[in-house]
């Protein structure tokens, strides 16, 4: 009878304990709802940030949103935070479209770069590396690249040998680019520091406009009175500059100053004087006309620094002017 007993206080304490587990346990099969709150996760070995999104119906920039992640590196044992709302992704970007007529090719040069190629080229530089299956914008000198066919061939950029005197803000000027551009392609790490007789690639000529320094033009205050200078014989026709004189009327000055005319452009009356002065450290030269078509109406010679030359305006019309020493030192000056 005791055993019986014993056997029976076994089995009544065995249903106890599992109608006290049956009433802890959820009631149902059906899925847990699911939290107000967001959800922590820890890392496994093989995730990836994508395969956790899709796991929880979120997208990968929600994931690295709510957890400040910089990159879709995660490790084995991270937490991370599964946002209960949706966070709307960042833009999309969308792709240049399939480059076409990259059939030619094109030796990479020392001092070459994407950037350099693809201006000449007329192409975003994006577009430069599609078309060569690019992942990183470095080069290497002989390496060839997928280019597009051009007719006539893109020139070569232009090359300056350094004269005494010479910095990379008047270079950057004359060229009409920057000063970092001519530093970076020719390996240039202090800019201050050139010397006479370097070679130097000018990059992306004539895409800088640099501004024009304003010219503080002469008063009625009569100046000293100067030599004039030699007589000049262009084109056979002998002109004299007009000498100045106490009392001439100078209509206006332009400076010679970082290889350039300030200003390049004037209007005066009929029988003004225009005064050009170089300010610059090296030889300046001014004679009417254009590059590669001079007129006789003036020509000036050499104006060495700190000298001048004057012309005196006695027709209307528009009277172009350049330096035969400095072909890309233009002006126009309009005669009312």
């Amino acid at each position: 009878m005791k055993t019986g007993s014993l056997a029976l206080q076994r089995f009544l304490g065995i249903l106890f304990v599992l109608a006290i587990l049956s009433a802890l346990a959820p009631i149902g099969t059906s899925a847990e709802p699911a939290q107000q709150g967001p959800i922590v996760y820890y890392v496994r070995y093989g995730d990836t940030l994508f395969s956790i999104s899709q796991r929880y119906g979120t997208t990968v920039p929600a994931l690295m949103q709510a957890n400040g992640l910089t990159s879709e590196y995660i490790y084995a044992g991270q937490r991370l935070i599964i946002p209960p709302y949706p966070i709307t992704p960042g833009p999309t970007l969308t792709p240049y479209p399939t480059p076409s007529n990259f059939n030619c090719t094109y030796t990479v040069a020392y001092r070459d770069t994407i950037f350099s190629i693809g201006y000449r080229y007329g192409v975003p530089y994006q577009v430069l590396m599609q078309a060569n299956y690019m992942y990183s914008p470095y080069l290497r000198a002989g390496q060839t690249l997928r280019v597009p066919c051009l007719s006539p061939e893109p020139t070569p950029f232009p090359t300056h040998i350094v004269q005494s005197g010479d910095n990379l803000f008047r270079i950057a000027i004359q060229y009409q680019t920057s000063i970092y551009a001519i530093a970076r392609t020719n390996g240039i790490w202090n800019p201050h520091w050139i010397y006479a007789g370097q070679n130097l690639v000018i990059p992306y000529p004539n895409s800088t406009v640099w501004p024009t320094v304003p010219t503080r033009l002469p008063t009625n205050t009569p100046g000293p009175t100067n030599t004039p200078g030699p007589t000049v014989t262009p084109g056979g026709a002998t002109l004299t500059p007009t000498p100045t004189t106490t009392g001439t009327s100078i209509a206006a000055a332009i400076v010679m100053f970082n290889i350039q005319f300030l200003p390049n452009t004037l209007t005066i009356q009929r029988g003004r004087t225009v005064m050009w002065q170089n300010n610059d450290a090296v030889n300046h030269s001014v004679r009417s006309g254009a590059p590669g078509a001079p007129t006789t109406l003036f020509n000036s010679g050499t104006i060495t620094p700190g000298n001048k030359f004057y012309f005196t305006f006695n027709d209307p019309g528009t009277f172009p002017f350049f330096s035969e020493l400095h072909g890309g030192m233009t002006g126009t000056i309009t005669v009312q």
